[in-house]
């Protein structure tokens, strides 16, 4: 012990001999860095021995502003004397009442600005005021004049909320030309490009953001949540062990609950989502997760109370139905099960899974029409097929990479698993995404069903020449490719490509 101390004393003492000055001048280097905790440490010691410095309280309210601390960011600007208060005290003291929730003194500080910063504090007031028509309003009145990045990437966001996603995409790509390095746009690109089904684009977003904004805790949230969409469950846990000291309340809670799920360590779930549960209240995911883990925990009653006022208010619900259904029947319930999944029977582009399921339940309750929804559930219909190879084929022409794994992955559980069209555009999706190593693997089924196809072995080969699993095999498959399709310009540039090296 004598000797730890010993070791740690001259760090200590290192650190006590740093002057306010020096403090205040690593402070303003963080704040620059966008390392905005380094930078309150600092400022904290700084303030201590300069309370009433107008230049530390300044940059104390900027920076915990940058934090989301409305409260510490109000009381710096309080203190800050008439005569050395910055241009933007308006602004910056109505985005403090905005983080306090506090809409009416946050527009109340505005007055009469109309510039785009003002419009933008002003939209996020009103929408917290439920003033959506108002909201969209004041968004608007900010994007007509000149481009403001910041006011852009939130008037996106609220066009996500409203389920426009052209606009969105448009009003993000305005604000990237605006200032493309500015947290709130890369937030905006990432959520947009998820939404777009663009998982890879969206998590090349959240990575800049990590990398420029330390310890940031939406897009360290955002990152983990593109890595468990995408099934790269280890990433995720490396992402989440950052996030572990950060008070981030339900949305941390929720991914780590997701990242034990995906562990199968259903315990885990439901004390995480239980802990959290006021906070998660509204969070509709959040809810089905529960449910999850208590059937798996052999309380299926509970996952049915938590499920059926949902179910209730959105009778429309695929994913409510199919995880009520589940409870119902682990419950013991079959009947009620069937009535749940009934509406199924009647759809014809209906899921195969769902239809699965109501046989289940079907044959349990001793339902007559148990052994022809049984059947019905082995082959699904033309239709069904159609719409989801249609589903699956939009998503790639719009390079909308989630939608089409997902397509190809209900494809795949429907039939034998050997079309090497389908195989080959899951390869190719998964890629796009990142997965390169489950790229491969379709990519070397698809191989196995379709050796002499020319799209085959160019993807095969492009992947094993791009993951650098095998340079030599990757080229000798797209020179193979390029001889058999000689016209097709794609597979002359990868082959162009990897013989360059």
């Amino acid at each position: 012990m004598k000797k730890l101390a010993f070791l740690t004393l001259p760090l200590l003492l290192a650190a006590c001999t740093d002057s306010p000055q020096e403090r205040a001048d690593r402070a303003r280097k963080s704040f620059q860095a966008h390392d905005y905790r380094a930078a309150q440490v600092d400022l904290a010691a700084a303030l201590e021995a300069n309370p009433q410095d107008p230049a530390l309280l300044e940059l104390h309210a900027r920076n915990a502003l940058a934090m989301g601390d409305g409260i510490a960011a109000g009381a710096s600007l309080g203190k800050l004397p008439e005569s050395r208060r910055p241009a933007d005290f308006a602004l910056l003291t109505a985005e403090a009442m905005l983080l306090r929730g506090l809409p009416d003194e946050a527009m109340a500080a505005l007055g009469t600005d109309t510039s785009a910063a003002a419009n933008r504090i002003r939209a996020l007031a009103l929408l917290g005021k439920d003033d959506r028509e108002g909201a969209a309003k004041a968004f608007a009145a900010g994007a007509a004049g000149k481009a403001d990045a910041r006011l852009l990437a939130d008037y996106a966001r609220f066009s996500l909320m409203g389920g426009d996603i052209k606009q969105a995409r448009s009003l993000v790509d305005r604000a990237k030309a605006a200032d493309g390095a500015m947290i709130d746009v890369l937030l905006a690109e990432a959520e947009v490009a998820t939404a777009e089904g663009r998982l890879a684009e969206a998590l090349a977003a959240y990575d800049t953001a990590t990398k420029a904004y330390p310890g940031n805790l939406a897009a360290l949230a955002g990152k983990a949540a593109v890595l468990g969409d995408l099934g790269r469950a280890k990433e995720m846990d490396e992402v989440l062990k950052s996030l572990a000291e950060v008070k981030g309340g339900g949305q941390v809670a929720y991914l780590q609950a997701r990242a034990a799920a995906s562990r199968g360590d259903w315990g885990a779930v439901r004390s995480i989502l239980q802990a959290n549960e006021s906070q998660l209240a509204d969070k509709e995911e959040a809810t089905v997760l529960y449910a999850q883990a208590l059937v798996a925990l052999k309380q299926p009653e509970q996952a049915r109370a938590k499920l059926q006022p949902l179910l209730t208010r959105n009778p429309g619900s695929a994913t409510l139905r199919r995880e009520l259904a589940k409870a119902q029947l682990a419950a013991g319930d079959a009947r009620g099960a069937v009535e749940t999944m009934r509406p199924f029977a009647e759809i014809q582009t209906a899921d195969a899974e769902d239809l699965r399921l109501l046989a289940k339940a079907a044959e349990a309750s001793g339902d007559p029409a148990a052994a022809r929804l049984a059947e019905k559930a082995k082959f699904p219909s033309a239709q069904a097929l159609a719409a989801t190879l249609a589903q699956a084929d939009t998503a790639m022409k719009q390079s909308n990479w989630g939608n089409a794994i997902a397509a190809y992955e209900r494809l795949l559980a429907v039939t034998d698993g050997k079309n090497p069209l389908i195989l080959n555009n899951m390869a190719y999706a998964q890629g796009m995404v990142g997965n390169k190593a489950k790229a491969i693997e379709f990519a070397e089924r698809a191989y196995k069903a379709a050796p002499t196809s020319a799209s085959v072995l160019d993807t095969l080969g492009w992947l094993l020449v791009e993951s650098g699993k095998d340079r030599s095999r990757g080229l000798t498959l797209l020179r193979e490719a390029a001889a058999k399709a000689p016209d097709n310009a794609t597979i002359a540039g990868h082959l162009r490509s990897a013989e360059k090296g």
